[in-house]
């Protein structure tokens, strides 16, 4: 199988959903699971397991799902290589619109027939539409055990969320029951919050009260999570230990933070003699994140920074990170002006993060966390631009400068060069369509 390995390898660094292009992580092994319609069906569709291997010995594990052709495999479907037993041609089957129509009505019967189509804004897994009104989620990396999206979804069972319609369950490891997917409602007449945002921006038209009903609803859902998994807290002296670890660990892979490395710990150790309450959050809050429909807002995508493992994902934090993931968001937004640091985006964004303030906690707000946290993430974002789109680094680099310079990190920028019209995002529901 080192034949296949190799061709889902050099796969991988074509799609969107692989966290790891660039990283020199190989396919090292496969692990079918059951099939999810009749093996003899053709094409016979089922999941597999890839265990994936970098240089330095790590190991991360994804879902493929996989399509076996007797005869030749539709056009337009991405062929890896053929069965060594049986000579059937194997499809990655998300790019194979037969082998995916077989998928659903095998596992979601009750959409067999339906319409069914690919998602175009994938990124970190892969959507399927189910006409117009379900979207069928395939996780793509994976762990043993649920799913964090799904788990919050369920237990919050519609409101701000979306409501489930049906889990896709596989044994794996053997004898661990884990969340490969799910079914979830599709939300009618809905508009990405990022282009409702960014469109905005664009034309100078104020935010401010679609801002301020998105903090409400996120300070629902903040009480929805509360109430479902209860809440904790935690030392200000070890989240700002940890966030300087991190801050440490960025400057290995991003020297341009290190100039700025003693103003943003100072953001860090003003948590320091504090005690904070944590609880579930969503963990990877942004514009990219939410669905304005007439409905109100809607908020998506649970599972929380893709880098993160699922038990550092469901560990509990403070709400002010989600709070920190918008106001970054807003900064985001106002690279779709035409003048991104003139005094109208400036004005758009200052608005835009005071009316989703107010809307949060009535314009009561614990500056000092607050800060931290777009600090915190604003190094993130660093990094992740370097890593996976670095003509995009100069966004959170500018913030950094400010924040080195005394300056909000959220509010107060020198000029953006180009013009950017997405945002990045690990959503599909919602992502550049």
């Amino acid at each position: 199988m080192t034949a296949l390995h190799d061709a889902w390898t050099a796969h991988l660094e074509t799609v969107r959903w692989f966290g790891g292009k660039g990283s020199g992580a190989r396919v090292v092994h496969l692990e079918p699971l059951a099939w999810w319609t009749p093996p003899d069906a053709d094409p016979a569709v089922r999941s597999e397991i890839a265990t994936l291997e970098d240089p330095r010995g790590r190991t991360e594990h994804y879902q493929f799902l996989v399509a076996h052709h007797g005869g030749a495999a539709p056009d337009g479907a991405t062929v890896l290589g053929a069965d060594p037993d049986t000579g059937a041609a194997i499809t990655d089957a998300t790019t194979d619109l037969v082998a995916l129509a077989a998928f659903v009505a095998a596992t979601a019967p009750d959409f067999a027939g339906v319409p069914v189509g690919v998602w175009a804004g994938e990124q970190s897994n892969t959507t399927l539409t189910l006409g117009d009104t379900d979207l069928y989620k395939l996780f793509r990396k994976v762990e043993p055990g649920p799913n964090l999206d799904t788990e919050v979804l369920v237990a919050l069972s519609g409101g701000a969320v979306p409501e489930v319609r049906h889990r896709l369950v596989g044994d794996w490891p053997a004898g661990t029951l884990t969340d490969l997917g799910n079914i979830c409602e599709r939300i009618a007449g809905a508009t990405d919050g990022w282009v409702l945002a960014t469109r905005a921006c664009a034309d100078e038209r104020d935010f401010a009260d679609e801002a301020h009903a998105l903090g409400v609803a996120l300070r629902a859902v903040h009480d929805q999570l509360r109430d479902a998994f209860g809440e904790q807290t935690a030392s200000g002296d070890v989240l700002a230990g940890v966030m300087g670890e991190r801050l440490d660990a960025a400057l290995d892979a991003a020297p341009q933070l290190a100039e700025h490395a003693d103003a943003l710990r100072a953001r860090f150790d003003a948590l320091r003699g504090s005690e904070l309450r944590t609880q579930r959050v969503h963990g990877d809050f942004h514009l990219g994140q939410t669905l304005a429909s007439p409905a109100g807002w809607t908020i998506i995508d649970f599972e929380g920074e893709p880098a993160k493992t699922a038990a550092e994902r469901r560990a509990f934090d403070s709400v002010w990170r989600d709070v920190a993931g918008m106001t970054r968001s807003f900064d985001y937004a106002r690279s779709a002006h035409a003048d991104p640091s003139g005094p109208g985006a400036t004005r758009w964004a200052d608005r835009a993060r005071e009316g989703f303030l107010q809307g949060y906690c009535e314009g009561t707000t614990q500056a000092a966390v607050l800060t931290a946290y777009e600090t915190d993430k604003a190094v993130y974002e660093v990094l992740y631009e370097l890593r996976n789109r670095p003509d995009w680094v100069d966004i959170p680099l500018r913030a950094v400068s400010d924040t080195g310079s005394g300056h909000h990190p959220a509010t107060h920028h020198p000029s953006m060069t180009d013009h950017r019209n997405t945002e990045h995002s690990n959503t599909e529901q919602s992502k550049e369509r």
